[in-house]
């Protein structure tokens, strides 16, 4: 038996679980052509969510070639073609949002047979895909409709194959000699998200190529109910206009050549008209959006890019962030980039100094306020009047629907006076929320404690981009470790390592002292500090004279924390413990802490002593070098130590708090049985 060959090309851009089911379903319809050769070529577009990564540990056998992010689905696909074998009897393009069923590949392969042997002439070969709600047809083949020459009617589910003009890349079987026939994809389509295929198949047929839809369905494949962004009322002026000839609306050059091309005599007529439409579509965009919900962020720092990233996935609701700069040494840093959803860049005012430098009023508030949201997530700020002036909204005027996520450490006292003062106004907060969303289970039971119902409670995990940062772990190339080292200037031995901002409730100067005691009993260990904040200075005093402590300034890069903790023999926090506590779980990274430490964050729960951690019970410097000496010198407690974090890391990720804030604000929005 002559066996065939396939090449499928896949395009692929921050959808890691979305392009995991596509290749899983792939798979299962290649077991069903056995007689065939298969190549899996998927282009990563600059993904960051660690795609490749994962296809390349589930997927072994699919080649991933990467792109900087530029040349969007149009560019990626070129690529991808141009690098599959010259001598495949077939290409397929698959989209990554498509789930194939199990017969497709066999099924769409008879097609053309069928067709060889009744016509003597290739085809190439549609596939429609259908909607998972109503079973529509969403994307296929179309004919052309009326006079417009660019317009066309979609073909629904026939037994028959039908001749089409129009065609959607997102399941389509090109034969060899088509292929060669046509040469690619036009370069003048890359970083272009739509066009390429529908010139394709034009260009097939006016080469006397034959194009037909298949008979039956081949998979399923929603629509992308995202609002164009020409249309978007989330975006700003500017940014519509420019959404007009970027990307996923119609770039000035590929639109000409596509519309001169395929658009007869009138082309002009046909180039300008959607352009004009788009400009008046910016300038009014559509006042009736879906049901939106207004994040009221503060800053972002790059941990929460996982988390926005998933949520930007949700069409009912749809999530808008509002967000500003920190304050340096007194809150998180935001990050420099463009944020992965619909975003709005403000002002966030301050307390001064003195009074701790905290949240005044955060960016958003007056959009919360405006009523243009439906629901708004605050943070559970006592000290942020924009939250107080929400709720007093929601409860006079009756919205937006109000969501608070938080610690929600309501049964703490705190410190007196001020404690328990936070606490009572907390508690109000609490209770004046259409939704609470805490970041522990015993956050959960202090709400429950103050008679906030069940139903109005979502636990959301206070998390890290635990894929990312396992992607991320497992393409470090073998020399990073080392590299790292040499870097940091960092002897041989142990390394423990301190992350995060630099203030004095971290008490990073006990683990100094811890490292004084270890360098008096000639212990081979190093202390590397990362992080920046108002206690830098004092601290880098503390550590004058030991060469074995080194400083970092703070990192955010998943990349080069992947070196920083793959280098690490344990994160050490003598103080208050918050997020690195998931960061060191998600790197399998055993945590020294301190239970004297508290105040702690919520994310303290995450840590079980002698499981993935080993805790002190006060904040010592003997204890912690006790525990440090313990770990560099016993191997075997030390591997047992890195799985248990490890599995404590399993158990973590941004995708339980997406689904969380999905359906606390279907809950508070009456959404209940809407698809998120």
């Amino acid at each position: 038996m002559i066996r065939r060959r396939l090449t499928t090309v896949i395009a692929c851009h921050n959808r890691r679980a979305v392009t995991l089911r596509c290749l899983e379903a792939l798979d299962a319809a290649a077991r069903q052509i056995s007689d065939f050769d298969i190549e899996t070529i998927l282009v990563d577009d600059g993904c960051t969510d660690g795609t490749a990564s994962a296809v390349a540990e589930l997927f072994p056998a699919t080649r991933i070639v990467t792109a900087d992010g530029t040349l969007w689905w149009a560019g990626a696909m070129a690529l991808g073609l141009r690098s599959g074998s010259a001598d495949a009897d077939f290409q397929l393009w698959l989209n990554d949002d498509v789930v194939l069923r199990p017969d497709a590949l066999a099924r769409l392969v008879e097609t053309h047979d069928r067709w060889m042997r009744e016509h003597g002439r290739p085809l190439i070969v549609v596939g429609s895909v259908l909607s998972t709600g109503d079973g529509s047809v969403t994307f296929g083949g179309g004919r052309r409709s009326g006079f417009h020459p660019l317009r066309s009617a979609r073909l629904p589910v026939s037994d028959l194959p039908r001749e089409c003009e129009l065609v959607n890349g997102n399941v389509l079987l090109v034969p060899r000699v088509a292929a060669t026939r046509l040469g690619g994809i036009d370069p003048v389509f890359a970083g272009v998200q739509s066009m390429a295929d529908s010139d394709y198949g034009l260009r097939a047929l006016a080469l006397g190529i034959d194009v037909a839809v298949a008979p039956g369905w081949f998979g399923h494949c929603d629509r992308d109910t995202r609002p164009l962004p020409w249309r978007d009322p989330d975006l700003s002026l500017v940014a519509r206009l420019r959404a007009v000839t970027g990307p996923r609306g119609r770039p000035w050059r590929a639109w000409f050549v596509f519309a001169r091309r395929h658009g007869g005599p009138l082309w002009p007529v046909w180039w300008a008209a959607p352009l004009i439409k788009g400009v008046v579509a910016a300038l009014c965009p559509d006042p009736t959006p879906d049901r939106r919900v207004l994040l009221v962020e503060g800053v972002v720092p790059d941990y929460r890019f996982g988390l926005m990233r998933a949520l930007a996935q949700s069409a009912v609701p749809r999530f808008v962030v509002y967000h500003g700069d920190g304050q340096t040494g007194l809150t998180a840093a935001g990050s420099t980039a463009a944020l992965p959803i619909a975003a709005h860049r403000g002002r966030n005012i301050f307390w001064p100094r003195v009074c701790g430098g905290r949240f005044a009023w955060t960016a958003g508030s007056f959009a919360a306020l405006s009523g243009r949201f439906d629901a708004a997530c605050v943070g559970l700020h006592t000290h942020d009047l924009g939250v107080w002036a929400v709720c007093l909204a929601r409860r006079l005027l009756g919205r937006p629907k109000v969501m608070i996520s938080g610690h929600f450490a309501l049964s703490q006292p705190g410190r007196w006076p001020l404690g328990p003062v936070r606490r009572r106004l907390r508690r109000i907060l609490a209770r004046c929320a259409d939704a609470v969303l805490p970041y522990t289970e015993e956050g959960m039971r202090d709400c429950l404690a103050i008679g906030i119902p069940a139903d109005r409670i979502f636990v959301c995990g206070n998390s890290v981009d635990v894929e990312q940062a396992r992607a991320s772990l497992a393409a470090l190339p073998p020399t990073a470790v080392e590299d790292a080292r040499r870097r940091y200037g960092l002897p041989d031995g142990a390394v423990f390592l301190f992350i995060g901002r630099l203030y004095a409730t971290k008490r990073v100067d006990a683990a100094i002292g811890a490292m004084r005691l270890l360098a008096g009993r000639g212990v081979k260990a190093s202390l590397l500090v990362v992080g920046s904040g108002i206690d830098d200075g004092r601290l880098r005093g503390l550590a004058a004279d030991l060469p074995t402590v080194r400083f970092a300034a703070a990192e955010f890069d998943p990349d080069a924390l992947a070196a920083l903790f793959a280098l690490a023999t344990a994160v050490v926090v003598p103080g208050s413990v918050g997020l690195v506590a998931a960061h060191a779980a998600a790197h399998g990274v055993p945590v020294i802490a301190c239970r004297a430490g508290a105040p702690h964050g919520p994310e303290f729960a995450y840590l079980e002593d002698g499981e993935s951690c080993l805790l002190t019970d006060a904040v010592d410097p003997a204890e912690i070098a006790a525990a440090m000496e313990r770990l560099a010198a016993d191997a075997a407690m030390l591997a047992r130590l890195r799985r248990g974090a490890w599995r404590a890391g399993d158990a973590l990720g941004v995708e339980r708090a997406a689904d969380a804030y999905a359906a606390a604000a279907r809950r508070v929005l009456g959404l209940a049985g809407a698809p998120s």
